[in-house]
């Protein structure tokens, strides 16, 4: 026999017994059964009109030795816009002829997409 077969098997040996003690539990971070929870989704951002609560003119109005509570407002889909709007513009390289024929070509030669294609065996 090789001294090489030897080393091997030694190898083999210390990573067996790594493993196990790896399985056993005593070595290894407790592991999450079932599926991992997605994160929550992200709020897009918003951005308030100028017409606040706090710049109305009663505010303004009421005499400074005076404290005025109100109540705050939930936020309404009226006072709420988006920052950016979805503008979707279609660039050149995407339009006309040229670029229907290049998808044509590209369905053919690549086939149809993942989405539709059947799972594998």
């Amino acid at each position: 026999m090789d001294a090489t077969f030897f080393f091997k098997a030694a190898v083999a040996v210390v990573a067996f017994g790594l493993w196990l003690y790896h399985k056993s539990g005593d070595g290894a971070a407790p592991v999450a059964s079932g599926p991992m929870a997605a994160p929550p989704p992200v709020p897009r951002r918003v951005r308030r009109s100028r017409s606040a609560p706090e710049a109305s003119p009663k505010a303004a109005a009421a005499d400074p030795g005076e404290s005025v509570v109100t109540p705050a407002r939930p936020p309404d889909a009226s006072g709420l816009r988006v920052t950016r709007p979805a503008v979707a513009r279609v660039r050149a390289e995407f339009r006309g002829v040229a670029a229907l024929r290049r998808a044509v070509i590209a369905r053919e030669v690549l086939g149809p997409p993942l989405s539709l294609r059947p799972p594998r065996r």
